[in-house]
């Protein structure tokens, strides 16, 4: 069969489902097309500001988040969940499902989020009670991530 009349055929039958894509139908785990702009610099530092360090202070191995330039340092490195053979990040700029901190973010393997190749990414963050992030925070941590983690 010709590739391109393939294409054509597989988006027609997703089409004839009802289905927007063929792609995850997680709205957790799925970008927005355009997402706002976010930034370490701007405002998302701020969030591991408040909620994140007081817990991944300086040199610790899960993350050190206590400037913005130790928090960028987390972008694109292989988390420590990820077990051998597997490619799941800790922030992965271009994939939300790949990156453990969003999972964990989302409630972590407790909740049923795990890497997508069933990495557990164990509990969710923040660990303590007490501290809880907003849905404005995470949509922030979300559209970061999806904006390339700069």
């Amino acid at each position: 069969m010709v590739p391109g009349l393939m294409k054509k055929l597989i988006l027609g039958m997703c089409v004839a489902a009802g289905l927007l894509s063929c792609g995850p139908s997680d709205p957790d785990l799925t970008c927005d097309t355009s997402p706002p702009a976010a930034t370490l610099a701007t405002n998302v530092q701020a969030v591991f500001d408040t909620k994140c360090k007081t817990c991944h202070i300086a040199d610790y191995s899960y993350g050190d988040y206590t400037t913005a330039a130790k928090t960028a340092a987390i972008v694109g490195k292989k988390s420590l969940y990820a077990g051998t053979g597997a490619t799941l990040l800790v922030v992965d700029p271009k994939s939300l499902a790949n990156s453990a901190l969003w999972l964990k973010v989302l409630g972590g393997s407790m909740s049923g989020r795990t890497g997508p190749k069933g990495e557990n990414v164990y509990a969710k963050m923040p660990n303590d009670n007490s501290i809880v992030l907003s849905a404005d925070e995470k949509k922030l941590l979300k559209d970061w991530i999806c904006g390339g983690a700069k």
